[in-house]
């Protein structure tokens, strides 16, 4: 469902809230919710979809779209079908507040109230791309006619092997006020046909309360809206080069129209072409062209050819000729070409061009509504430049929908107005972060979605940690230990502070972003539970406080996170340095950084060996009073430098990151997991190498693996 938790704004006229797609492109059955007080964004990776998503709006909403762009073809559906003969591409598009004019009624729904039927501020347009009625009846006729399964099979196959998806079979048609969810598994089977067991309706018996009412010939949605789309800004230079691709022609030629015909400025172009081409050098040139031509192939066949200035005397065609002098700042002194400026300056000028050509039309012309499709506007665009850019810009009356995958543009969108595409297997997921949150929870989520903890909107999975040491060391550690780096598996390592946890995790639901999000905390167990000798009862007690503490935040996150399988917490029994100290193999790392930064040798023996101590409460203290005497971001830091492959990985972490690649194959992960250990091994140890690479499967591989290191990497399999 999608959330209806926004303002009203009256100024504003009719607008989308939501648009469903089926099988066009990578949509198999996608639902997009929109809202109208604020950028709709579009957010996905490379190939999720965004640019399909803009063409299938456009399909709709852009009478400027291209003919060829307009017409579809068998390339145009879901992969996923394998074979899309017989299915209909559907794109369906739900209006709100719709007034009582004659145009948008044409859209709206109606209900019957006291027997009186009227008209609801909601409606919708859907254009289909089907067969057509005599492919429609004679796939009717194979499921009255064939009577079992087989038969209806062999039937259709041969249909089809007739009948290839062109305009002669296919046919694009728009409805309004269509009353079923296409996007409905149960409804597609009845309405279009259940291609499981090949039974199709009955073309004749179209139900108009179902499919929707055909629309009026005499209106096309397209015409009664403007909508303005700016391509992709990934290089745009060549479009401004050509004067018929450079926005400014469009903005030329609208201006134009508001300027009277100066006819002493034609005439004076006029003189001027005639002077130009009188030059006695360009005359010659010209007499000598010609005569070469007409001995060449003779007056029969001789075209007519003379040089001459080409200045436009139409007054409106030599508006449309004026072109642009352009330089990358105010204070770059340049020489105004346009192949001189840098790609972002290019970019910045297309954009603002197509920006004011949208104002323009919004402005000189007579629409419904207006919409406005950017397309990844952030290509080569300064990182202030893009978090700024649609705060200062006027979108007055005018539903806005950006599509990017840069986090400094995500960072300062609503996630109430975001929709995320998810690439999976052979298809996109749409996500709605905000989906059934309340508003307050969504506002204590956008304020902490800067440009940094935005990667969360990004990644594929998420681990959140509330240190800057975990921040710092996690990603090398596991990139040395296990041979593969965090961002390689889709992993996002966000620091916040612990009491925002349940905020940003809340994110991560079977309602919202269908990925995983595991929690790194302390749970600050007391080390030390009875007074000695080497333990205070003051020290004792402060221990044990902290653990009253993090017990109780234990409980209070369990709670939070019972009955969600996409968010789990995962525990250091104290602190992240006294899980890392706790394993022999890691003791290295505190002892390198003590030697660089104590002076005294009787310093660095005392706290080395408390770092080497049988006794774990006396290691925990002194990596402890260690940490924070130098800092525990520091302390990381440090240890970076001094990592190595044969380092242990605390198994709170490693579960997490398991956690967080709970819905991926890791065979590929594990192969170059177990190629990276082994390419790590001595000489001494090619007997063992050779009996594990002798080994038929991976499973065996790590077996054999397993009887001879207990290191990182064998503990990440057995999980």
């Amino acid at each position: 469902m999608c959330n209806k938790t926004m303002l009203r704004n009256q100024s504003i006229t009719m607008y989308i809230n939501k648009l469903a797609i089926r099988n066009y492109k990578n949509f198999r059955s996608s639902n997009f919710c929109f809202v109208k007080n604020s950028v709709n964004t579009i957010i996905g990776e490379n190939a999720s979809g965004k640019t399909n998503l803009f063409n299938a709006m456009r399909l709709i909403l852009d009478d400027s779209l291209p003919m060829n762009s307009r017409v579809l073809s068998g390339e145009d559906f879901y992969r996923g079908l394998n074979d899309p003969f017989g299915h209909w591409i559907i794109i369906t598009m739900y209006f709100d507040d719709l007034s009582e004019s004659e145009e948008e009624q044409v859209i709206a729904n109606y209900t019957i109230n006291n027997g009186n039927e009227e008209a609801l501020k909601e409606g919708n347009y859907t254009f289909i791309y089907r067969p057509r009625f005599h492919i429609r009846q004679k796939l009717y006729e194979l499921t009255v006619d064939n009577k079992d399964l087989e038969s209806r099979l062999e039937a259709f196959t041969e249909l089809k092997s007739t009948c290839i998806i062109s305009k002669e079979t296919y046919e694009a048609v728009a409805f309004v006020r269509t009353k079923v969810d296409f996007n409905n598994d149960e409804v597609y089977k009845q309405v279009v046909g259940d291609f499981e067991n090949y039974i199709f309706s009955n073309p004749n018996e179209d139900d108009a309360t179902v499919i929707g009412v055909k629309k009026p010939p005499y209106f096309a949605l397209g015409s009664e809206v403007a909508c303005t789309y700016v391509k992709a800004l990934r290089n745009v230079v060549a479009d401004l080069k050509y004067y018929k691709t450079n926005p400014l022609y469009k903005l030329l030629t609208l201006k134009s129209k508001q300027i009277d015909d100066r006819k002493d400025i034609s005439e004076n172009v006029k003189n001027i072409n005639e002077q130009i081409s009188a030059i006695p050098e360009i005359a010659r040139l010209s007499n000598k062209i010609s005569t070469s031509l007409l001995n060449t192939v003779g007056s029969t066949y001789s075209p007519k050819i003379l040089v001459s200035s080409q200045l436009p005397e139409d007054f409106t065609e030599l508006i449309q000729s004026l072109g642009l002098v352009v330089e990358d700042s105010l204070d770059y002194d340049g020489s105004g070409r346009i192949d001189d400026l840098s790609l972002g300056g290019a970019n910045l000028i297309y954009l603002a061009l197509k920006l004011y050509e949208y104002e323009e039309i919004r402005d000189a012309e007579e629409h419904i509504t207006h919409f406005l499709l950017i397309e990844e506007p952030e290509a080569h665009i300064h990182n202030h430049i893009q978090k700024t850019l649609f705060d200062n810009f006027n979108f007055q009356n005018t539903q806005v929908f950006v599509s990017t995958h840069s986090t400094q543009i995500s960072s300062v969108s609503k996630i109430s107005s975001m929709n995320i595409l998810a690439r999976q297997r052979g298809y996109t997921d749409i996500y709605q972060p905000s989906n059934g949150l309340q508003p307050k929870e969504i506002s204590s989520i956008e304020r902490y979605l800067d440009a940094i903890r935005s990667d969360v909107l990004f990644a594929k999975s998420v681990i959140l940690v509330e240190g800057d040491a975990e921040l710092i060391i996690i990603p090398e550690l596991i990139k040395v230990t296990l041979g593969i780096s965090l961002d390689e598996l889709g992993i996002s390592l966000i620091k916040l502070d612990g009491t925002v946890f349940k905020h940003i995790s809340n994110l991560f639901h079977s309602n919202r972003l269908k990925r995983y999000c595991a929690i790194l905390t302390d749970k600050d167990l007391a080390y030390v539970q009875e007074p000695d000798e080497l333990f205070d009862a003051d020290f004792v007690e402060s221990l044990k406080n902290a653990e009253t503490d993090g017990l109780r935040r234990e409980r209070e996150l369990a709670e939070y996170v019972e009955g969600n399988q996409f968010v789990s917490v995962f525990y250091a029994e104290n602190t992240f340095e006294t899980e890392l100290v706790r394993y022999d193999e890691n003791s290295d790392l505190f002892n390198s950084v003590i030697r660089t930064t104590y002076k005294r040798s009787g310093d660095i023996e005392r706290v080395v060996a408390g770092i080497n101590s049988d006794d774990l409460r006396v290691r925990f203290r002194t990596a402890l009073f260690f940490a924070n005497k130098i800092g525990k971001g520091w302390l990381a830091t440090e240890m970076v430098e001094y990592l190595h492959n044969e380092n242990r990985v605390p198994d709170y972490i490693l579960k997490a990151i398991h956690f967080a690649l709970k819905d991926r194959e890791l065979n590929a992960v594990l192969t170059k997991m177990l190629a990276y250990n082994m390419s790590l091994m001595g000489t001494h140890w090619d007997d063992v190498c050779n009996k594990i690479n002798s080994e038929p499967d991976f499973d065996k591989k790590m077996q054999e693996y397993r009887k001879h290191f207990n290191d990182s990497f064998s503990r990440f399999w057995e999980l």
